[in-house]
């Protein structure tokens, strides 16, 4: 039971993206990645919510190894979804709540990810204010 839990709880949906009303020109299949989870994925959407320190990461040692600066990963280098786009060959994939946001309607996907984020409606209850 507990791996169809983590299974339907952490999941990444890689679909085709058309612009065809978009002044971006881009290949016929394009893809962009659209991801979900909770800190195995988060990549900073916590840092722009108003919670407990605890479900941040923007604080050292969070980021040393790769970006050498705390980015809201809950690990010192890359998550998941970063080794995913790289083999995609698509850029680093950024948090919804980022502000420097998406201006091209999220052509490359965006992560949805928040750290503490849970099926149920019990998860983590008071942690965000």
């Amino acid at each position: 039971m507990s791996i169809l839990a983590f299974y339907l709880s952490y999941f990444i949906l890689i679909s085709n993206y058309s612009l065809s009303q978009s002044s971006i020109c881009l290949p016929k299949n394009h893809t962009a990645l659209f991801i979900f989870g909770d800190s195995l994925f988060d990549v900073g959407n916590n840092n722009y919510i108003n919670s407990s320190t605890f479900l941040q990461a923007n604080f050292p040692p969070y980021g040393e190894t790769f970006f050498n600066y705390p980015t809201g990963r809950f690990s010192d280098g890359r998550v998941i979804p970063d080794f995913i786009a790289e083999y995609a060959t698509l850029p680093l994939i950024q948090a919804y709540l980022s502000p420097a946001g998406f201006q091209d309607h999220y052509i490359y996907g965006v992560n949805f990810a928040s750290a503490g984020a849970g099926a149920l409606v019990e998860t983590n209850q008071g942690l965000v204010h």
